[in-house]
């Protein structure tokens, strides 16, 4: 074995950090996890000291696992719509707002009022309080101080990036997303940077995925343990990261994530067709391919939180996998229980980040098991409306590959193909957006097309085939789903608490 590529993703909750051998093997894996901070309701912050500590600890310990292999390159993943400032100093500014704080609300309103057509034109996309624009903007107007004193802004992963070599850069799926980006040219855009109340200077140099745009300091090396002079790419946001490491590149493969939120992402030839709709287009890994995202705000989230209140109302299960085994004992349909998964609110295919999740159905005949099959029915359905406007916009999917988080859960694999009636390959690496990084890295380093490296590096472990005795029952559930769901939608359109 001659060397070895690391894949560094920067999630919601902790940083994973993947070796993958020049020939497509995992040899080594590391997590480490961080707090995020809620100061104030629909604020959500996370420190990037924090993120700084647990990326050189997970470094670290996969290169003790390692031993004496030579670390050939490095690719970043990371949370998208998350940024950091910092001053002329290097020092950071603020926390991270990251990609679940909502404060920017009232922002996002006035900008799509004032701006929305040229948004809409420049970005392909449509404004949301998750973007960093609308963060920005809020900033600007809370708190002015420090914008006068950012030097630069990062994105979440590029921060890494920037403390392991000192580029400041990104790539253009994380660029896009920020809704700061003329997608066409490839560039930030003058009038939006100004609608932000930003100096076009403090953002990152847009550079390709795949590209080295540096290499480890020997200050980074020694807080590490990295060899200085190694290769770094950007690499990509979590969803093309993602993409690339479900083997999400040729026509007709779509990949659904479980992670804290759900991703169900369709690849598709040629540049994005930047045109708003109800989903979002990101920028592919390969430049001559788009994604289409589906997005689930709250996926593995839901399981997570239900776990907690069961946890803390000191209800059976103790472990996660006894909670799950519960839901044995329900039908599918879960006895009628429906499950809303809005607890970040709605995002494909209704745009509503003040939606609510919400039980509804619920008798004093049910319990704890008809709550966590409805849970992970609610999520599956989600899953199922982002496919269904996929097909209705013309996306063509033959294959149906799942992983991250969640997909360790069998039964919710098992209940995402019933509900999609269709089959369902589980990735045999869990840790997809740190795979998708590695590959990235060798891709690069070795200077070989991604597509063939990708078809080295994905493996699928499991097939699940749907099971015809449940197809009525879900198909039930399902309507009855989307009337909630839609109800739900309709009454915030109109001003309707709900």
């Amino acid at each position: 074995m001659t060397d070895a590529f690391l894949g560094v993703d920067l999630g919601t909750s902790a940083v994973k950090v993947l070796a993958l051998s020049g020939k497509g093997q995992v040899l080594a894996k590391a997590k480490h996890g961080y707090p995020t901070h809620t100061p104030q309701t629909n604020w959500a912050e996370q420190s990037p000291r924090h993120w700084w500590a647990a990326v050189c600890a997970a470094l670290k310990e996969v290169l003790r696992q390692l031993g004496g292999v030579t670390i050939a390159g490095v690719g970043f993943s990371g949370q998208m719509n998350g940024f950091v400032l910092v001053d002329d100093r290097d020092r950071v500014l603020h926390d991270a707002i990251i990609w679940l704080d909502l404060r920017a609300g009232a922002q996002a309103t006035a900008l799509q009022h004032s701006h929305g057509d040229v948004i809409t034109a420049t970005t392909g996309n449509q404004i949301s309080p998750i973007a960093v624009l609308p963060k920005l903007a809020w900033m600007a107007q809370h708190r002015p101080d420090l914008m006068r004193r950012t030097k630069r802004l990062f994105l979440a992963k590029d921060y890494l990036l920037w403390r392991l070599t000192g580029a400041h850069v990104t790539d253009p799926s994380d660029a896009a997303a920020t809704a700061l980006m003329d997608v066409h040219a490839g560039r930030w855009s003058p009038i939006l940077c100004k609608a932000a109340g930003i100096d076009r200077k403090i953002l990152p140099e847009i550079r390709p995925s795949c590209a080295v745009v540096g290499h480890v300091s020997a200050q980074a090396g020694a807080e590490c343990d990295l060899l200085r002079g190694t290769p770094v790419v950007p690499g990509a946001a979590d969803v093309a990261a993602l993409s690339v490491g479900c083997g999400v590149l040729g026509d007709g493969v779509l990949g659904v994530t479980l992670g804290t939120a759900g991703h169900v992402v369709l690849s598709a030839a040629g540049p994005p067709a930047w045109v708003s709709g109800e989903f979002w287009r990101v920028a592919h890994a390969d430049p001559d391919r788009s994604i289409w995202l589906g997005l689930v705000m709250s996926g593995g989230l839901s399981l997570s939180w239900l776990h907690g209140i069961l946890t803390a109302l000191g209800t059976p299960p103790d472990s996660f996998e006894d909670m799950v085994a519960l839901s044995e004992s329900a039908p599918p349909g879960a006895r009628g229980v429906v499950f809303l998964p809005f607890l970040q609110g709605a995002a494909t295919p209704y745009n509503q980040p003040s939606a609510r999740a919400t039980f509804h159905g619920l008798t004093s005949s049910h319990g704890a098991a008809e709550l966590v099959q409805a849970v992970m029915e609610g999520v599956a359905y989600n899953i199922r409306e982002c496919v269904e406007l996929f097909e209705r916009l013309g996306g063509r999917m033959e294959e149906l590959r799942l992983a991250e988080g969640g997909s360790r859960v069998p039964r919710w694999c098992q209940i995402v193909a019933d509900v999609l009636n269709r089959p369902a390959l589980l990735v045999e690496e869990d840790d997809a957006s740190a795979l998708g990084a590695a590959i990235m890295a060798c891709a690069s380093v070795h200077r070989r097309p991604l597509g063939e490296v990708i078809d080295e590096c994905v493996a699928i472990k499991q097939n699940f085939t749907p099971i015809l005795a449940h197809r009525s029952a879900y198909e039930e559930a399902y309507q009855r789903y989307q009337g909630l769901a839609r109800a739900e939608a309709r009454d915030l359109t109109h001003g309707s608490p709900g």
